[in-house]
């Protein structure tokens, strides 16, 4: 599998209940850290991640509680440059509230 669409595929399955459990963050830590990809080819799957992510969030035009918890989770668990997230997911990441 290419090591790209390999990345991506673990960000989904990680990512997809919201919480990321240590046994997740340590398979990703790893596979970041095997070399299969460079560092640009990451930010670039960590990117379109984001976009994506965004998109299937925002599709129906609400953001449910569970929606932002994942969105804080990616934040938390991903090293995201800010500058990367959509303007509405930073707000919410910013809102530490939970609202």
């Amino acid at each position: 599998m290419d090591p790209k669409r390999k990345l991506k595929g673990m960000l989904a399955r990680i990512f997809s209940d919201a919480v990321a459990e240590e046994s997740e963050r340590e398979e990703l830590k790893a596979y970041l850290a095997s070399s299969a990809l460079a560092d640009s080819e990451i930010k670039e799957v960590f990117e379109d991640f984001v976009q994506t992510t965004w998109k299937i969030t925002i599709a129906d035009g609400v953001v449910s509680d569970r929606e932002k918890q994942r969105l804080r989770e990616i934040v938390s668990v991903l090293p995201l440059e800010k500058s990367v997230l959509p303007a509405e997911w930073a707000a919410i990441v910013d809102d530490t509230h939970g609202s």
